[in-house]
């Protein structure tokens, strides 16, 4: 999720949540699953159910390096604007029932492109989403099934003074103005209550403990993210609800759920817990932990599912095949998480 600066920003994030978790975070034992309250509201309808997957287009094909990745790519080291490299990503997803990649952006709030100061990592990462949109149009003109897309921002590094600067606005207006506006592109994108959906992630922790982060754009539907709900204890209730409508980018444990309309709302799932020293991962033991987290996702019944994620790749936040969350078919593992998430979005949607 945060290639572009994760060495400067896992030492601060660790330092942070040290501080606020303490001694109070869980273990990692899938033995957790059997112990967590049920859901007291009602599941969402199935016939309205969505699974989105976290997309990452920050690959360069002549900056892969074995050293810095956790496994290889079963397709092989890849840009991530290559249009077929898109179209066999846009082919497995939307077999397996994705109904939309969830873009990461969650780094660029102050970029903007400039063909007089290059930024090979922003460059690559905004233009490939441009060649994503482009690829999906003509896959679909050719009769082609593609998933929907939403564009996922952030505030990293700069959560305390992206609103009042107005960093947040200008960076919603760019995907307004791009993407929405654009009547080439608005067809493809992820909608939700009537309006484009724009997920902000607001760092781990959250500043905003006491309540949401004061901002809107009524032009889209807003949804807030933080990471390890689980973990920031202000943030949920004992029976794991987000008390102020944070969806979670990834949780420890049995997962957290907001509230919307008297239903679940959104519920991440992840193929293993990242490592922490007071919650080590139960890593990915053939696939029960995905299945695990799938499980409680249908026991619990939210509107979103959102798989965290397709193809970060990068060992800065997984060490390891065994400590690693993405799904993309790979030499390690084939397509067995692939596999496993298309059984699991069929049940999902069924409502089984």
């Amino acid at each position: 999720m945060k290639k572009a600066a994760w060495v400067v920003g896992m030492v601060i994030v660790a330092a942070n949540l040290a501080a606020l978790w303490g001694a109070e975070a869980p273990t990692g034992n899938l033995d957790a699953f059997d112990h967590v309250p049920p859901a007291t509201v009602p599941p969402s309808d199935p016939s309205g159910r969505l699974v989105g997957i976290a997309y990452t287009t920050w690959h360069k094909n002549n900056h892969w390096d074995p050293a810095h990745e956790w496994g290889t790519p079963q397709l092989g080291y890849y840009a991530s604007n290559d249009p077929a490299i898109i179209r066999q990503h846009a082919k497995w997803l939307a077999d397996a029932g994705v109904d939309f990649v969830w873009e990461d952006w969650s780094n660029d709030l102050k970029y903007r492109y400039d063909p007089d100061h290059p930024n090979p990592t922003f460059d690559m990462i905004e233009g490939s989403t441009v060649a994503l949109f482009d690829e999906f149009i003509k896959m679909r003109a050719e009769g082609q099934a593609t998933p929907n897309i939403s564009i996922f921002i952030g505030t990293t590094g700069s959560e305390k003074t992206a609103i009042p600067s107005g960093a947040l606005q200008s960076k919603a207006d760019q995907v307004w103005n791009e993407f929405v506006a654009n009547p080439k592109y608005k067809p493809l994108l992820q909608t939700y209550l009537g309006k484009p959906l724009l997920v902000v992630y607001m760092n781990t922790p959250t500043p905003y403990q006491d309540a949401p982060p004061p901002w809107d754009d009524l032009r889209f539907t807003v949804r807030w993210m933080t990471g390890y709900i689980t973990q920031q204890h202000k943030l949920m209730t004992p029976d794991l609800v987000s008390k102020l409508g944070y969806w979670s980018w990834e949780d420890r444990g049995p997962q957290t759920y907001p509230v919307y309309d008297g239903h679940p709302e959104a519920m991440t799932i992840v193929a293993t817990w990242r490592n922490d020293r007071e919650a080590p991962t139960p890593g990915r033991h053939n696939g029960d932990t995905f299945r695990r987290e799938w499980e409680r996702a249908r026991q619990i019944g939210p509107t979103f599912a959102l798989v965290v994620s397709w193809n970060e790749w990068s060992k800065g936040e997984q060490p390891s095949p065994e400590i690693s969350k993405d799904i993309e078919p790979s030499k390690e593992f084939g397509t067995q998480y692939l596999d496993i998430m298309k059984e699991e979005i069929a049940l999902f949607k069924a409502g089984k």
